[in-house]
């Protein structure tokens, strides 16, 4: 836990508090001043209903007009009141986090795969998961941005530092990140539950905007301004009596005729219109919150890059749309609608605006999204450093292989009760055999190295003291059970998980292996024998990685293949009748065991 964290929440926290305590008082008197003016207009009005009507007209538009501005200020003091209760929200949830309590923030339990390299063995979702702990994200995009950079990790070496140097600078700024959160939650409140495959905004608005023209023709483009022309001569021409009135209204119902003709089209774009433009505009100051910040790095400057189309700005495309949206919405008044369809053929030339805007900014929305999903993952990281004072920045190396690290810890622990341990693996081909008692830490260790490994290559920091890694790819074998209904054994179902180790490994891709109790479906005497196979098959596909295991005979692996097996081991001590486990990664092989202890204490015999 960071302290100016936990300092600066508490007390952006216990402002909102204040804060809202205060709008909440405002606008319970606002509410009682709307009631008391309704009811003193009334009375108002009553007595002056014996004078004339003029002062009564006078009258009821002077307390329409303050009604109208009471409740104006009203809607708008229940608007902040919402915006500062998202911000409260923030804050109340980062302070949680702070303890270890990440229940507040969605698990990506929809991106579990029991059949991934190592997302299931390594916990990367699901409750208490490594998503939930990472994930700011406030949009569908976003979620399923983040859990496609956990799932495959970053090849590009260039694209990983690009990252690091963004959460960098983002974490230098924590107002800024808590106020793109609190915009993102508003903009996207709508999206309140997650479907690996939603109708998201991402997804509805880059349809609408490439839904092909209607009015493309060229025909139509003439026709707006030709046919203005000949109504104004003809209305003129009437006007001076060249037209009879027979010929006028006949000419008047064609004119209007040619916009009706298409009416349900345009009906239909000015719904559509309405609706987008709306889900738009919730945008407006989120675009506006990123496109205002002069950004130093160049990921963030990249990202930045995509809030524009052209020579012009996400947010200026936005405002000309609002005008496209309120010139549209004049067509609604029964009186305005034939007198501008007739003079402007206002319909058919706002939906020509409308779909020229589409054309032009038509990979807007979708490049818009796209920024802001990697944003909302930068952003959570950034929220992970900032909150930590147990994080690094991992180097990662281009060439070779190698992972390396010094205290590396489980960043779901807490760092007061956790205990660290190293990691070194400076070449390929390269195993640690490693054994110890029942609860000594084994499994622990090794979904530490594989969490830390997941962190560092999506361009995220690290829990550790140092900690460098080349490009690779983890690969797993931790959590296998059998299945019931594809009529697997536990054996067998561990079997194809192995097969398919192996089938990457001889893809020639690099890939980090860690198994937990390998081949513990059979007797003694095949698993150490198909341990050693197996492990000489590893070797010579040029793998490296970690088998931890209770058998003691597995460590004799180290003298089968001396240069590339070496033995670590998890020691537990019996002290006063107890258990007493320090946790800590030692060299050799573990000399103690607890399972006959454990069996006694428990009335086993």
């Amino acid at each position: 836990m960071s302290p100016n964290a936990l300092h600066f929440y508490q007390r952006e926290f216990n402002l909102y508090s204040q804060k809202i305590e205060v709008l909440m008082r405002q606008i319970k008197k606002f509410s009682q001043l709307r009631l008391i003016w309704f009811l003193l207009a009334i009375v108002a009005i009553y007595f002056a209903s014996t004078t004339s009507l003029f002062w009564v007209g006078s009258l009821i538009g002077f307390f329409m007009l303050v009604f109208v501005i009471i409740a104006i200020q009203h809607g708008r003091l229940i608007e902040k009141k919402k915006e500062s209760k998202v911000y409260l929200q923030i804050f109340g949830d980062e302070i949680s986090a702070l303890k270890g309590n990440y229940s507040s923030f969605y698990d990506g339990k929809e991106f579990a795969d029991n059949f991934h390299h190592y997302a299931n063995d390594l916990d990367l979702f699901g409750k208490e998961s490594v998503f939930q702990m990472l994930n700011r994200n406030f949009s569908n995009a976003g979620k399923l941005f983040m859990a496609s950079v956990l799932n495959t990790l970053e090849k590009n070496i260039d694209t990983i530092h690009l990252r690091q140097e963004a959460v960098k600078e983002l974490n230098e700024k924590p107002n800024w990140l808590s106020n793109f959160r609190a915009l993102g939650l508003l903009a996207f409140s709508k999206e309140s539950t997650f479907s690996p495959d939603p109708n998201t905004l991402a997804e509805t608005l880059p349809k609408w905007i490439s839904r092909r023209s209607i009015f493309s023709n060229k025909l139509f483009k003439y026709a707006q301004y030709i046919l203005p022309l000949i109504s104004i001569a003809v209305f003129v021409l009437y006007l001076l009596g060249s037209v009879s009135s027979p010929v006028f209204l006949l000419y008047l119902l064609l004119a209007l005729g040619f916009t009706g003709f298409y009416s349900k089209q345009i009906n239909i774009q000015h719904q559509e219109l309405s609706k987008q433009s709306e889900t738009l505009l919730r945008f407006q100051k989120l675009i506006n919150h990123i496109e205002n910040t002069d950004f130093k790095s160049d990921g963030l400057r990249e990202i930045k890059k995509n809030f524009s189309c052209k020579t012009e700005s996400a947010s200026r495309a936005l405002k000309k749309l609002v005008r496209i949206t309120q010139a549209f919405d004049t067509r609604l008044n029964i009186l305005v609608w034939p007198i501008l369809n007739y003079f402007l053929l206002w319909d058919i030339r706002q939906s020509i605006r409308l779909e020229h805007w589409k054309s032009t900014y038509q990979e807007l929305p979708s490049k818009v999204f796209k920024a802001i999903a990697e944003m909302e993952m930068l952003v959570s990281f950034a929220t992970f450093y900032y909150n930590r004072n147990d994080l690094i920045f991992p180097e990662i190396l281009n060439n070779g292989f190698r992972v390396e690290g010094k205290d590396l810890g489980h960043p779901l622990m807490q760092s007061k009760t956790r205990v660290d341990n190293n990691v070194f693996f400076p070449s390929s081909a390269q195993f640690y055999v490693i054994t110890g008692a029942n609860m000594a830490g084994k499994s622990t260790y090794l979904r530490t190295v594989g969490v830390n490994l997941v962190l560092a290559l999506s361009g995220a920091p690290v829990c550790a003291k140092e900690f460098k890694t080349s490009i690779l790819r983890p690969f797993t074998s931790i959590k296998t059970s059998d299945s019931l209904s594809n009529n697997e054994s536990y054996f067998y179902a561990e079997l194809l998980r192995l097969q398919r180790i192996i089938e990457a490994l001889k893809t020639g891709k690099s890939y980090f292996i860690i198994l937990d109790e390998i081949l513990k479906g059979t007797n003694s005497k095949d698993k150490e024998q198909g341990s050693k196979a197996l492990v000489k098959q590893l070797i010579g596909l040029n793998a490296a990685g970690i088998i931890a295991t209770h058998d003691l005979q597995l460590a004799e692996l180290s003298k089968s293949f001396p240069e590339n097996v070496k033995t670590a081991c998890f020691e537990v001590e019996i002290e006063n009748d107890q258990l007493v486990f320090d946790y800590k990664l030692r060299e050799g092989v573990s000399q103690n065991l607890n399972a006959t202890f454990l069996m006694k204490k428990m009335g086993i015999s």
